[in-house]
Protein backbone atom coordinates (compact mmCIF):
# COMPACT_ATOMS: atom_id res chain seq x y z
CA UNK A 1 0.00 0.00 0.00
CA UNK A 2 1.27 3.60 -0.52
CA UNK A 3 2.66 5.21 2.53
CA UNK A 4 4.60 8.44 2.96
CA UNK A 5 6.97 9.32 2.10
CA UNK A 6 5.94 9.30 -1.43
CA UNK A 7 8.97 8.32 -3.13
CA UNK A 8 8.62 4.47 -1.73
CA UNK A 9 7.75 3.16 -4.78
CA UNK A 10 7.24 -0.76 -5.36
CA UNK A 11 10.12 -1.80 -7.90
CA UNK A 12 7.73 -3.33 -10.60
CA UNK A 13 6.18 0.05 -10.18
CA UNK A 14 9.28 2.21 -10.70
CA UNK A 15 9.95 -0.13 -13.57
CA UNK A 16 6.90 0.31 -14.90
CA UNK A 17 6.63 4.11 -14.88
CA UNK A 18 9.76 4.52 -16.16
CA UNK A 19 9.31 2.44 -19.11
CA UNK A 20 5.78 3.99 -20.37
CA UNK A 21 7.20 5.22 -23.54
CA UNK A 22 8.73 1.67 -24.47
CA UNK A 23 4.62 0.31 -24.28
CA UNK A 24 2.89 -0.68 -27.09
CA UNK A 25 -0.74 0.63 -27.98
CA UNK A 26 -1.88 3.86 -29.40
CA UNK A 27 -0.48 7.41 -27.77
CA UNK A 28 -2.99 9.28 -25.80
CA UNK A 29 -0.94 12.22 -27.49
CA UNK A 30 0.09 12.99 -31.07
CA UNK A 31 3.63 13.86 -30.17
CA UNK A 32 6.04 11.10 -30.57
CA UNK A 33 7.72 11.82 -27.16
CA UNK A 34 4.42 10.78 -24.92
CA UNK A 35 5.35 8.39 -22.46
CA UNK A 36 1.30 7.05 -21.67
CA UNK A 37 0.00 5.03 -24.32
CA UNK A 38 -3.68 5.00 -23.36
CA UNK A 39 -6.56 7.06 -24.63
CA UNK A 40 -6.27 10.25 -22.49
CA UNK A 41 -10.49 10.88 -22.63
CA UNK A 42 -11.33 11.77 -19.92
CA UNK A 43 -8.07 13.16 -18.63
CA UNK A 44 -7.25 13.99 -15.34
CA UNK A 45 -4.50 16.46 -16.12
CA UNK A 46 -1.46 17.40 -18.17
CA UNK A 47 1.41 17.02 -17.30
CA UNK A 48 4.25 19.17 -19.52
CA UNK A 49 1.88 18.19 -22.15
CA UNK A 50 1.61 14.73 -21.69
CA UNK A 51 -2.33 14.31 -21.04
CA UNK A 52 -3.24 11.92 -18.26
CA UNK A 53 -6.50 9.68 -18.51
CA UNK A 54 -8.73 9.71 -15.50
CA UNK A 55 -8.64 5.72 -15.85
CA UNK A 56 -4.64 5.63 -14.93
CA UNK A 57 -5.56 7.75 -11.81
CA UNK A 58 -8.71 5.04 -10.81
CA UNK A 59 -6.82 1.84 -11.56
CA UNK A 60 -3.68 3.07 -8.99
CA UNK A 61 -6.03 4.10 -6.09
CA UNK A 62 -7.76 0.63 -6.72
CA UNK A 63 -4.56 -0.82 -6.68
CA UNK A 64 -3.16 0.84 -3.53
CA UNK A 65 -6.98 0.63 -2.28
CA UNK A 66 -7.66 4.00 -2.00
CA UNK A 67 -10.74 5.53 -1.72
CA UNK A 68 -10.50 8.96 -4.39
CA UNK A 69 -13.63 10.21 -2.97
CA UNK A 70 -11.71 11.42 0.29
CA UNK A 71 -9.54 14.17 -0.11
CA UNK A 72 -5.85 12.59 1.17
CA UNK A 73 -6.51 9.29 -0.45
CA UNK A 74 -7.25 11.02 -3.66
CA UNK A 75 -4.09 13.44 -3.31
CA UNK A 76 -2.11 9.90 -2.41
CA UNK A 77 -2.87 8.25 -5.76
CA UNK A 78 -2.36 12.13 -7.78
CA UNK A 79 0.86 12.21 -6.29
CA UNK A 80 2.16 8.73 -7.05
CA UNK A 81 0.54 8.92 -10.55
CA UNK A 82 2.42 12.31 -11.41
CA UNK A 83 5.88 10.85 -10.26
CA UNK A 84 5.22 8.38 -12.33
CA UNK A 85 5.21 10.28 -15.49
CA UNK A 86 7.85 12.78 -14.33
CA UNK A 87 10.26 9.79 -13.85
CA UNK A 88 8.67 8.52 -17.26
CA UNK A 89 9.80 11.67 -19.08
CA UNK A 90 12.96 12.03 -17.51
CA UNK A 91 13.99 8.63 -18.29
CA UNK A 92 13.12 9.41 -22.40
CA UNK A 93 14.99 12.47 -22.05
CA UNK A 94 18.25 10.58 -20.55
CA UNK A 95 17.56 7.81 -22.89
CA UNK A 96 17.50 4.93 -20.41
CA UNK A 97 16.00 2.90 -22.42
CA UNK A 98 19.34 2.57 -24.66
CA UNK A 99 20.54 0.32 -21.94
CA UNK A 100 19.72 -2.88 -22.44
CA UNK A 101 19.80 -4.39 -18.95
CA UNK A 102 17.02 -1.21 -17.87
CA UNK A 103 15.05 -2.27 -21.25
CA UNK A 104 15.23 -5.92 -19.71
CA UNK A 105 14.20 -5.10 -16.42
CA UNK A 106 11.42 -2.40 -18.08
CA UNK A 107 10.04 -5.29 -20.15
CA UNK A 108 9.70 -8.03 -17.60
CA UNK A 109 7.75 -5.72 -15.45
CA UNK A 110 5.51 -4.90 -18.34
CA UNK A 111 5.20 -8.58 -18.93
CA UNK A 112 4.09 -9.14 -15.38
CA UNK A 113 1.71 -6.27 -14.85
CA UNK A 114 0.19 -7.91 -17.86
CA UNK A 115 0.25 -11.79 -16.71
CA UNK A 116 -1.64 -10.32 -13.41
CA UNK A 117 -4.09 -8.33 -14.56
CA UNK A 118 -5.08 -10.72 -16.87
CA UNK A 119 -5.57 -13.46 -14.67
CA UNK A 120 -7.64 -10.89 -12.52
CA UNK A 121 -9.81 -10.78 -15.41
CA UNK A 122 -9.97 -14.11 -16.18
CA UNK A 123 -10.98 -14.62 -12.68
CA UNK A 124 -14.06 -11.81 -13.38
CA UNK A 125 -14.85 -13.15 -16.23
CA UNK A 126 -14.90 -17.15 -15.02
CA UNK A 127 -18.82 -18.84 -15.84
CA UNK A 128 -19.48 -20.55 -12.19
CA UNK A 129 -23.49 -21.78 -12.22
CA UNK A 130 -24.51 -20.71 -8.23
CA UNK A 131 -25.53 -24.02 -8.16
CA UNK A 132 -21.98 -25.01 -8.43
CA UNK A 133 -21.08 -22.59 -5.41
CA UNK A 134 -23.87 -24.25 -3.51
CA UNK A 135 -22.46 -27.60 -4.30
CA UNK A 136 -19.18 -26.78 -3.15
CA UNK A 137 -20.08 -24.66 0.08
CA UNK A 138 -22.42 -28.28 1.14
CA UNK A 139 -19.30 -30.20 0.50
CA UNK A 140 -17.25 -28.46 2.36
CA UNK A 141 -19.58 -28.23 5.32
CA UNK A 142 -19.58 -31.78 5.05
CA UNK A 143 -15.21 -32.20 5.15
CA UNK A 144 -15.44 -29.43 8.27
CA UNK A 145 -17.95 -31.90 10.47
CA UNK A 146 -20.67 -31.29 13.10
CA UNK A 147 -18.17 -30.31 16.17
CA UNK A 148 -15.64 -28.19 16.97
CA UNK A 149 -13.46 -29.67 19.48
CA UNK A 150 -11.24 -28.06 22.25
CA UNK A 151 -8.53 -30.56 22.94
CA UNK A 152 -4.98 -30.71 25.32
CA UNK A 153 -2.35 -32.60 24.38
CA UNK A 154 1.11 -34.43 25.53
CA UNK A 155 3.33 -35.07 22.83
CA UNK A 156 6.44 -37.30 23.37
CA UNK A 157 9.06 -38.19 21.00
CA UNK A 158 9.19 -41.72 22.16
CA UNK A 159 6.15 -44.30 22.38
CA UNK A 160 7.29 -45.25 25.85
CA UNK A 161 7.09 -41.90 27.66
CA UNK A 162 3.55 -42.08 25.48
CA UNK A 163 2.13 -45.47 26.98
CA UNK A 164 3.77 -44.42 30.55
CA UNK A 165 1.54 -41.22 30.54
CA UNK A 166 -1.76 -42.78 29.07
CA UNK A 167 -1.10 -45.48 31.43
CA UNK A 168 -1.26 -43.46 34.41
CA UNK A 169 -4.64 -41.74 32.98
CA UNK A 170 -6.24 -45.05 32.61
CA UNK A 171 -5.13 -46.11 36.01
CA UNK A 172 -7.80 -43.16 36.97
CA UNK A 173 -5.20 -40.35 37.51
CA UNK A 174 -6.85 -37.23 36.22
CA UNK A 175 -5.22 -35.90 32.71
CA UNK A 176 -4.43 -32.63 34.70
CA UNK A 177 -2.44 -33.93 37.03
CA UNK A 178 -0.92 -36.15 34.31
CA UNK A 179 -0.65 -33.38 32.29
CA UNK A 180 1.38 -31.04 34.72
CA UNK A 181 3.77 -34.28 35.62
CA UNK A 182 5.09 -34.02 31.90
CA UNK A 183 4.75 -30.89 31.25
CA UNK A 184 8.12 -30.30 31.10
CA UNK A 185 9.59 -33.51 29.66
CA UNK A 186 7.40 -33.60 26.93
CA UNK A 187 8.08 -33.00 23.11
CA UNK A 188 4.81 -30.50 23.29
CA UNK A 189 2.21 -29.68 26.09
CA UNK A 190 -0.64 -27.31 25.04
CA UNK A 191 -4.27 -27.05 24.46
CA UNK A 192 -6.17 -26.02 21.34
CA UNK A 193 -9.55 -24.56 20.82
CA UNK A 194 -12.36 -24.46 18.39
CA UNK A 195 -10.41 -27.24 16.00
CA UNK A 196 -12.59 -28.82 13.12
CA UNK A 197 -11.43 -32.50 11.79
CA UNK A 198 -9.86 -31.48 8.66
CA UNK A 199 -7.41 -29.70 10.23
CA UNK A 200 -6.10 -32.49 12.22
CA UNK A 201 -4.25 -35.96 10.97
CA UNK A 202 -6.82 -38.21 9.75
CA UNK A 203 -5.27 -40.81 12.44
CA UNK A 204 -5.99 -38.53 15.29
CA UNK A 205 -9.63 -37.21 14.10
CA UNK A 206 -10.96 -40.49 13.66
CA UNK A 207 -9.85 -40.87 17.56
CA UNK A 208 -11.12 -37.81 18.47
CA UNK A 209 -14.54 -39.14 17.11
CA UNK A 210 -14.90 -42.10 19.31
CA UNK A 211 -14.61 -39.54 22.27
CA UNK A 212 -16.61 -38.11 24.82
CA UNK A 213 -16.05 -34.39 26.05
CA UNK A 214 -13.77 -35.21 29.39
CA UNK A 215 -12.52 -37.92 27.93
CA UNK A 216 -8.47 -38.83 27.43
CA UNK A 217 -7.37 -41.54 24.27
CA UNK A 218 -6.48 -44.66 25.87
CA UNK A 219 -3.90 -45.25 22.99
CA UNK A 220 -1.19 -42.57 21.96
CA UNK A 221 -0.95 -42.08 17.99
CA UNK A 222 1.85 -41.47 16.09
CA UNK A 223 2.30 -38.84 13.31
CA UNK A 224 5.33 -37.12 12.24
CA UNK A 225 5.32 -35.19 15.04
CA UNK A 226 5.68 -37.80 17.96
CA UNK A 227 3.58 -39.82 19.83
CA UNK A 228 0.19 -37.72 21.11
CA UNK A 229 -1.99 -38.36 24.02
CA UNK A 230 -5.03 -36.02 23.44
CA UNK A 231 -7.66 -35.20 26.45
CA UNK A 232 -11.31 -33.65 24.69
CA UNK A 233 -12.09 -30.70 26.82
CA UNK A 234 -14.72 -29.54 25.14
CA UNK A 235 -17.03 -30.53 22.36
CA UNK A 236 -19.48 -28.20 20.42
CA UNK A 237 -21.89 -27.88 17.35
CA UNK A 238 -19.57 -26.02 14.76
CA UNK A 239 -22.21 -23.08 13.35
CA UNK A 240 -21.10 -22.62 9.83
CA UNK A 241 -21.41 -19.29 8.49
CA UNK A 242 -24.29 -18.73 6.08
CA UNK A 243 -23.64 -19.43 2.47
CA UNK A 244 -24.64 -15.50 1.10
CA UNK A 245 -21.38 -14.86 3.77
CA UNK A 246 -19.01 -16.81 2.23
CA UNK A 247 -20.44 -17.33 -1.14
CA UNK A 248 -17.75 -14.42 -2.71
CA UNK A 249 -14.88 -16.05 -1.13
CA UNK A 250 -15.90 -19.92 -2.69
CA UNK A 251 -16.44 -18.26 -6.13
CA UNK A 252 -12.82 -16.39 -6.38
CA UNK A 253 -11.15 -19.94 -5.39
CA UNK A 254 -12.88 -21.92 -8.10
CA UNK A 255 -11.88 -19.26 -9.62
CA UNK A 256 -8.62 -18.55 -9.48
CA UNK A 257 -8.40 -22.78 -9.70
CA UNK A 258 -10.52 -22.31 -13.31
CA UNK A 259 -7.64 -19.71 -14.44
CA UNK A 260 -4.75 -21.96 -12.78
CA UNK A 261 -6.25 -24.86 -14.92
CA UNK A 262 -5.88 -22.38 -17.78
CA UNK A 263 -2.38 -21.67 -17.53
CA UNK A 264 -1.73 -25.45 -16.95
CA UNK A 265 -3.37 -26.00 -20.29
CA UNK A 266 -1.65 -22.90 -22.44
CA UNK A 267 1.65 -24.38 -21.16
CA UNK A 268 0.80 -27.65 -22.12
CA UNK A 269 -0.31 -26.75 -25.72
CA UNK A 270 2.39 -24.12 -26.33
CA UNK A 271 4.70 -24.34 -28.85
CA UNK A 272 7.91 -23.50 -26.26
CA UNK A 273 11.49 -24.14 -27.84
CA UNK A 274 14.18 -23.46 -25.56
CA UNK A 275 17.24 -21.87 -27.44
CA UNK A 276 20.59 -22.69 -25.53
CA UNK A 277 21.30 -25.31 -22.29
CA UNK A 278 19.45 -24.90 -19.06
CA UNK A 279 22.27 -25.53 -16.36
CA UNK A 280 21.92 -28.89 -15.29
CA UNK A 281 21.21 -30.11 -11.63
CA UNK A 282 24.18 -29.58 -9.07
CA UNK A 283 25.83 -33.36 -8.66
CA UNK A 284 25.50 -34.71 -5.23
CA UNK A 285 28.32 -34.46 -2.70
CA UNK A 286 29.95 -38.16 -2.91
CA UNK A 287 29.68 -39.98 0.15
CA UNK A 288 32.35 -39.79 2.35
CA UNK A 289 34.13 -43.58 2.81
CA UNK A 290 33.87 -45.56 5.71
CA UNK A 291 36.51 -45.23 8.32
CA UNK A 292 38.59 -48.71 8.12
CA UNK A 293 38.62 -50.98 10.99
CA UNK A 294 41.47 -49.72 13.17
CA UNK A 295 41.89 -45.88 12.73
CA UNK A 296 41.47 -43.49 14.92
CA UNK A 297 39.43 -40.23 14.93
CA UNK A 298 41.71 -37.19 16.09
Amino acid sequence: MFAAPHRRFAVSSLVLALGLAGCGGGSSSSSSGAVIQLKAEPTVAVINGQQVPQSLLESLAKLRQLDLAKPDDYEKAFKELTEYVLLAQEAQREKLADDPVYAASVEVGRLQAVANASVLALRAKAQIDPSILMAEYEDQLAKVGKFSYDLTQLVFSTEEEALKAAGEVVAGKPFGTVFNEYNGTARQARSFAQMRLPQLPPDIAAALQTLKAGETMKVPIQTQAGWHLIHVDKIEPFVAPPFERVRDAIRERMATQLVDERVAKLREEADIELIGQAPKPAEPAPAAEPAAAGDKKD
